[in-house]
């Protein structure tokens, strides 16, 4: 691994730590953590991170929930900076990709207005580790060739916007979607989508108390797909969640954490919660 470059003093680096589990960091992510002085870490990263960060590290929580004391945006750029500026080499630890509804690219800019070097090292996205835990495919030959991401607190607000999701044959992804499912499942119906369109719901993706919900899309109008944990969640609704695959789980020596609830919830497999709604 020499080849991987190393990061001076006064450095800062922009790391995409993935959906959850540590495991699922880069090596590039992983060497720029081990290589920190200062780690400024968000609220969704798994506290198993914790191991990974080098003895002697200044570790300082910076995340954001939704409805909960947050760190302003302005202060993450501070701190960045000024520790920057104190010649120490800093990671900013990032859910996720940085540059996936992250906020990456308006950390990269403040650093790049205030002359700090910096490098931006992308994660796995939470879309792609949602699907791949819950075992559905987000393109698929024939079924769907169009990826569509929203933010579920700004949806759009154009009729022709909405025809537009409605007609597509592609896959819609939906981040912090889990408070406006309802409206904008009817809100698809109203524009032409077919009710019978699998949507899923999946929380926590990659991370032991990951749920999968399957529904429809009329079911999802109609309130009977919610949210089971007060983990982050994300919608998907399209054609290619037909084509669901149910990958071998890796052995655990931990029981298999139990299900309760509807008789129709499935069993758990590896800690993983699987739902069928309405």
């Amino acid at each position: 691994m020499s080849h991987l470059p190393s990061q001076p003093p006064g450095f800062v680096s922009l790391v995409g730590a993935g959906p959850g589990s540590p495991d699922l960091i880069t090596v590039r992510g992983l060497r720029a953590l081990e290589a920190a002085e200062v780690i400024l870490y968000d609220a969704l990263i798994d506290p198993a991170f914790a191991t990974l960060f080098p003895a002697g590290a200044l570790a300082i929580a910076v995340g954001k929930r939704c409805g909960r004391t947050s760190t302003p945006q302005a202060d993450i750029h501070q701190l960045m900076i000024g520790h920057a500026r104190a010649g120490r080499r800093v990671a900013r630890l990032k859910g996720g990709d940085p540059l996936i509804f992250a906020r990456g690219g308006e950390e990269a800019l403040a650093l790049e207005a205030a002359g700090v070097p910096f490098e931006v090292i992308p994660g796995v996205s939470a879309l792609q580790a949602a699907a791949a835990g819950a075992g559905f495919p987000l393109t698929h030959r024939e079924v769907s060739r169009r990826i569509t991401i929203l933010e579920g607190h700004h949806l759009p607000d154009s009729p022709a916007a909405w025809r537009d999701l409605a007609a597509s044959r592609g896959t819609i992804a939906v981040y912090m979607g889990t408070r406006t499912l309802q409206g904008l499942a009817r809100t698809l119906l109203d524009h032409g989508a077919p009710p019978g369109l699998p949507v899923a719901l999946v929380e926590q993706a990659q991370c032991p108390g990951q749920t999968s919900t399957f529904s429809t899309l009329a079911h999802a109008a109609a309130g009977s797909l919610h949210p089971v944990t007060d983990g982050p969640g994300i919608l998907f609704i399209g054609e290619s969640l037909h084509h669901r695959f149910h990958p071998t789980q890796e052995l655990s020596h931990e029981p298999a954490a139990p299900v309760s609830g509807s008789p129709r919830e499935a069993g758990a497999r590896g800690g993983r919660r699987e739902r069928r709604a309405g």
